[in-house]
Parts: structure tokens; C-alpha cells; sequence
């Protein structure tokens, strides 16, 4: 990750002491932040809160060379369980995805989030399933999340109610899904989409010699010098000697 540096410099101020006659040195600094800072971007697969919690993994950022993690998460119950989850993070670029979610014996996905060059976008779908409830986010610029599922606790009831007074439901937990955030820019490393790879060094470019009509295309060796056909006897001929 490359991180902003700062520019300092240091003015030397002279002081004059008048009892003493003597002059003293103090050192002044002024710093000034670049204008130009790489912004950082960020993937994460699933976090939880509520009655579970979960911090955000597996999350990776990176402000330069491409970043990756993956794998699957649970919670510390085993009540939420995602599998699937790739996630990677570079200048420029955020990608998070997760196969599925498990919350108890209900499971939904595939969910997947992207940031290229600040430009997001999302999928997953919506709806709900069994106790669970979920909601798709919305592709937009700098930061998305593919999705919330809220889940409403099993036989709990209704505990609380409206400021209108009417019940509402206890939600026991909140998954946030596929998270990604990024600016602009372009990895270390890698090509502008568009652009044709390099050749190695001191590797010319390969080029096809044209053949002839009727020809096999084999390839054309300068070196080999073409020798005139040697001349055959025809019946009758005398031999030619020295």
C-alpha cells in the first residue's frame, strides 16, 4: 500500500537576546499534504450486529498493488454461515462477492459488489424468505453494498411498538453483504483496459512472411541461400569429361 508523504520544511529564525547579547536558534516547521493523495479502496465480504456480531471479513484494502482474500465465515453459534467469498482491493478497483448465506435453515444469494474508477455496481436479489429480509443495494459512485439482510427473531414477538404505538417486530440480526468502496486509478502492474500487453525486452515483434498463392505457409529463412538445380543426363547425351 502506498501511503501519502508529507513535505516539511524547516526555516531557521534568529532571536535576538538583548540582556545577553547572544543570538539563539529555534527551528520552525511547516508541513503541506500533497494535493494529489491515492485514494484507498476496500472490499469486505459479510459483518453481523445484533445478537450476534461479526466484524467485517475477510476484508483486504489497498491504495496500489492488487490486494485478495476468501474463504468462508461464521458466526460464533454457526446461526449465520457464508460461503463463496472472494474479495480484492487496488488502486482504482473493489470487488466482493458471497455465494450464498446461510441463516439457519433458510439460505439466499449469490450476492457481488464492484468499484471501478469510482463507478459502482451491485447484484443480488431481493425479498423475503422465511425470517429473513432482504433488501439489494444500489449501484452509484464511491461506496456500495450488494446487500442487508435483517432477521427477525424466532418466537420472540413483538417487544417493541411504533411511535404510533403499534408493534413492531424485534429484529435479532443485521448482515450487511459485499461491501466495496474505491476511487480512480490503475494498479501497479497491470494495463489500462484497451491496451495491448508488452513485449519482453529486447523482443521484436513477430511478424508472418506472405505466401504465395498455392503455396504451404512455411516460414522464410534469409539465411539459407537457394542453390540453382543440378543438371540430369538425358537418354543420348555424351558424358562430359575433363
Amino acid at each position: 500500500m502506498t501511503t501519502s508523504a508529507f513535505h516539511c520544511t524547516h526555516t531557521r529564525v534568529m532571536l535576538t537576546g538583548l540582556s545577553i547579547g547572544a543570538l539563539l536558534a529555534a527551528g520552525a516547521t511547516s508541513c503541506v499534504t500533497p494535493a494529489h493523495a491515492e485514494a484507498l479502496s476496500s472490499a469486505s465480504g459479510i459483518s453481523v450486529s445484533g445478537a450476534e456480531s461479526l466484524a467485517p471479513q475477510p476484508s483486504v484494502s489497498s491504495g496500489g498493488t492488487i490486494k485478495t482474500g476468501g474463504g468462508s465465515v461464521s458466526t460464533k453459534s454457526g446461526a449465520v454461515v457464508a460461503t463463496g467469498i472472494s474479495v480484492k482491493a487496488g488502486a482504482g478497483l473493489a470487488e466482493a462477492k458471497v455465494a450464498s448465506i446461510r441463516v439457519g435453515g433458510t439460505t439466499v444469494g449469490p450476492f457481488s459488489a464492484t468499484c471501478r474508477n469510482g463507478k459502482t455496481t451491485v447484484s443480488g436479489s431481493g425479498g423475503s424468505k422465511g425470517n429473513l429480509t432482504v433488501r439489494p443495494g444500489a449501484s452509484g459512485q464511491g461506496k456500495a453494498t450488494a446487500a442487508v439482510i435483517t432477521v427477525s427473531a424466532a418466537g420472540s414477538g413483538n417487544t417493541t411498538t411504533t411511535p404510533t404505538g403499534e408493534p413492531r417486530k424485534n429484529t435479532a440480526l443485521t448482515i450487511t453483504v459485499a461491501t466495496v468502496s474505491c476511487g480512480t486509478g490503475t494498479p501497479p502492474g497491470t494495463n489500462p483496459p484497451g491496451t495491448p500487453a508488452p513485449t519482453k525486452p529486447g523482443e521484436p515483434p513477430k511478424t508472418t512472411q506472405p505466401t504465395r498463392p498455392g503455396e504451404r505457409g512455411t516460414p522464410h529463412d534469409s539465411s539459407e541461400a537457394r542453390q540453382a538445380p543440378k543438371p540430369q543426363p538425358k537418354p543420348g547425351s555424351l558424358p562430359v569429361t575433363g
